[in-house]
């Protein structure tokens, strides 16, 4: 029962991928979407729920939603490309915050000597209205572009987090919550 977490957050990967070939069916993206993103909820609740949390569950959980995330950029900027018109700036946002997030994940390997993810308050929440994005676009075939620009300000604004707290922490914890938990984390 223990490696249900674990389970659910490797059976994201197979439905990321099933996602990019599913935009010409939005009624199946769509079921097929809500059914990897209730993975992404369900396997971190259940580890937290039934004290199955483990260190190798949150890398897969890490890995899992950045492979969820890649498809799903993969699916707006790559598969719709020529249906959707996008804007320079948006793919340089892109471009920006995924290279942020590249450079969280190296410094992670580099000062902690593990390849992992954090999951803060901010990264959870941006994941929010993502979720929202990405089958708006693939149902209605187009992209918010101002909506797109304010997401990824707020992701940008969650991986600068991410890299102030990994630069100050002393010991790597893949649940630090926020900059504030940091620094009830150093004043012990």
């Amino acid at each position: 029962m223990k490696h249900i977490p674990n389970a659910l957050s490797i059976s994201r990967v197979p439905l990321s991928i099933a996602l990019l070939f599913l935009t010409k069916a939005p009624v199946v993206f769509l079921i097929v979407y809500a059914i990897a993103g209730t993975t992404d909820i369900l396997d971190g609740f259940l580890a937290r729920r039934f004290h199955w949390e483990s260190e190798s569950g949150a890398k897969i959980d890490g890995f899992a939603d950045i492979g969820f995330m890649l498809a799903l950029l993969g699916i707006v900027f790559g598969v719709m490309r020529g249906v959707l018109h996008f804007e320079l700036y948006l793919i340089a946002g892109v471009a920006v915050v995924a290279a942020l997030k590249i450079v969280n994940l190296c410094f992670t390997k580099k000062k902690f000597k593990q390849w992992s993810t954090m999951h803060t308050l901010a990264n959870k929440y941006t994941a929010v209205p993502f979720y929202f994005i990405v089958p708006y676009c693939v149902w209605f075939q187009t992209v918010p572009n101002a909506l797109i620009m304010v997401f990824l300000a707020i992701v940008l604004l969650a991986n600068l987090e991410e890299t102030w707290i990994l630069a100050r922490m002393k010991a790597y914890d893949t649940d630090m919550k926020s900059i504030f938990h940091l620094k009830k984390q150093t004043d012990k």
